[in-house]
C-alpha cells in the first residue's frame, strides 16, 4: 500500500472491501501522518495567528469579539458540513471510492476560502473567507479520518493513532513560525498553510487503495436518515461518548491558550505586535521540541503498557501546571515556561487520545465516517467554544482578566482529564 497502485476492477475492490483492512506498511502509515499533519496546519494557523493578526489589522478595537465572532461562526459551519461530509462519505458509490472524491473536491474550495480571508479588508469579508475555507476542510477532514479505521488493522490501530493524534499541536508549533515567517503579507499568510496542507494530502490521495462501497451495502439517501445520522446516542455508547467530552475539554482548555496567547502579550504584558510574531515563533519553535517528545515517549509507553488512562491523566496535571505559570508570568519568559508545559502535555494527550477514540469506536466497519466525524467535533468545537466563552470570564474584574482566564483554563483541563475515569473498554 505503500506505492502507487493502479485501480482494479470493480469487483476486486468490492471483494477487498468486505475482507477488512490488511497489515499496512510502514510507507502508507509515513504518507498518512504526513497528510494529517499537512492538513492540520492548515486547520490551525488561522486559529492561532492568521485570523488574530488580520482582524487587529481591520478592527484594532473590536478584535476580541471580532475573532469570537470569525472563530465561531466559522468553526460552527464547520462542524455541520464536517457531519454532513462523513455520513455521504459513508454511502458513496464511486469508481474511486468512497473518501477519495471528496478530499479532491475539498482542495480547490479550501484554497479559494484562503484568498478570500486574505483579500477582504472588513470583518464581514474575513468571516465569509473562512467559512469558505470550514467548508473545504471538512470535505477533507472527514474522510481524512475515517481512513484509520477504512484501512488500518485493529492490532495497528494504537500505534497509528498515535502518530496521527499528536500532529495537531505539531502543526500548532508550526503555525507560529508560519506567523513569524509571513506575518508581513497577509495574503502568504493565509495561502501558504492552505497549500501545504492541499500538497500532503494530495500525496496520499495518489497513493492510497480506496475500495468502493459494495453496491448491497449502501443505505437508502434520505433526509431523515441523515438527520439521525449526524447524532448518536451516549446511553448506548457511553465509553464513546466519554472519549468525545474528554476530548472537548482538553482541547477547549488548548484553544484558549492558543487563541488569546497573542492578545496576552500585547495587551497584559504590553509587547508590540512586531515582537509577538517574533516571540511566538520562539515558543513554537522550543515547544515543537517538547511536543514531540511528549508524544513519542507517551506513545510508545502507552502501547507497551497497553493503558491509555494514566497518560490522559498525566497531560491534564501537565496543562494545570502550564496555565498557573502562564497565569502569573511577569513577562514573556514565563509565558515561555508555562506554554512549554501545556505543549508537554498536549503533546502526551495526543499520542493517546485518538487511539483511545478507536479503541471504543462504534459500529466501525459500516460507520467509521459517522462516528469519526462526530469525534472531530470534540476537537474542532473549542475553536467555536473558547473564543465564545473567553470575553465572559476576561470580563471579570473590569477586563482583560487574562490571569483568571488562564485559571479557569487549568480547571477545564483537569475535569478533562478526569472525564475519561467511566470509560470501561480501555484501560
Amino acid at each position: 500500500m505503500s506505492e502507487p497502485v493502479p485501480l482494479p476492477s470493480v469487483a476486486t475492490r468490492e471483494a477487498d472491501s468486505r475482507a477488512g483492512p490488511g497489515r499496512v506498511g510502514g510507507g502508507f502509515v509515513a504518507v498518512y501522518v504526513v497528510a494529517y499533519l499537512a492538513l492540520y496546519v492548515a486547520v490551525m494557523t488561522p486559529v492561532l495567528a492568521s485570523l488574530a493578526i488580520r482582524l487587529e489589522q481591520i478592527d484594532p478595537a473590536g478584535k476580541e469579539a471580532a475573532l469570537g465572532l470569525v472563530v465561531g461562526a466559522g468553526t460552527f459551519v464547520g462542524l455541520v458540513s464536517g457531519l454532513v461530509v462523513g455520513v455521504l462519505s459513508d454511502n458513496t458509490a464511486s469508481r474511486m471510492g468512497r473518501r477519495r472524491p471528496w478530499m479532491l473536491a475539498g482542495m480547490p474550495v479550501l484554497v479559494a476560502g484562503a484568498v478570500l480571508a486574505a483579500a477582504f479588508g472588513s470583518v464581514g469579508g474575513v468571516l465569509a473567507g473562512y467559512v469558505v475555507m470550514q467548508l473545504g476542510l471538512s470535505m477533507i477532514m472527514s474522510p481524512l479520518t475515517a481512513i484509520l479505521p477504512d484501512q488500518v488493522p485493529e492490532e495497528q490501530r494504537g500505534k497509528v493513532g498515535g502518530l496521527l493524534g499528536f500532529t495537531a499541536q505539531i502543526a500548532g508549533v508550526a503555525g507560529f513560525q508560519f506567523a513569524g515567517a509571513f506575518g508581513g503579507s497577509t495574503m502568504l499568510l493565509f495561502l501558504v498553510p492552505v497549500l501545504v496542507g492541499c500538497g500532503g494530502v494530495l500525496l496520499l490521495v495518489m497513493r492510497m487503495a480506496d475500495p468502493p462501497l459494495p453496491k448491497d451495502a449502501r443505505r437508502s439517501g434520505d433526509l431523515a436518515g441523515l438527520a439521525r445520522s449526524l447524532v448518536f446516542d451516549p446511553r448506548r455508547h457511553p465509553d464513546f461518548g466519554w472519549a468525545f467530552v474528554g476530548r472537548f475539554l482538553i482541547q477547549f482548555s488548548l484553544m484558549i491558550l492558543s487563541t488569546y496567547q497573542l492578545y496576552f502579550l500585547t495587551d497584559h504584558l504590553g509587547y508590540a505586535l512586531d515582537e509577538v510574531t517574533g516571540l511566538l515563533a520562539i515558543t513554537g519553535g522550543v515547544g515543537l521540541v517538547m511536543t514531540t517528545v511528549g508524544a513519542v515517549a507517551s506513545g510508545f509507553l502507552s502501547d507497551r503498557l497497553r493503558r491509555r488512562k494514566a497518560f490522559i491523566y498525566a497531560a491534564a496535571g501537565l496543562f494545570m501546571a502550564g496555565f498557573l505559570v502562564v497565569a502569573s508570568a511577569p513577562s514573556f519568559a514565563g509565558v515561555l515556561v508555562g506554554s512549554l508545559f501545556i505543549l508537554f502535555g498536549a503533546g502526551v494527550f495526543g499520542a493517546v487520545d485518538l487511539a483511545l477514540a478507536t479503541d471504543v469506536l462504534p459500529n466501525r466497519e459500516r460507520e467509521a465516517g459517522r462516528f469519526m466525524s462526530i469525534f472531530n467535533i470534540a476537537g474542532a468545537l473549542p475553536q467555536s467554544a473558547a473564543p465564545v466563552v473567553a470575553p465572559f470570564v476576561l470580563a471579570l474584574g473590569g477586563g482583560g482578566n487574562y490571569p483568571l482566564l488562564f485559571v479557569f483554563a487549568a480547571g477545564v483541563a483537569i475535569v478533562g482529564g478526569l472525564s475519561v475515569r467511566p470509560i470501561k473498554g480501555v484501560r
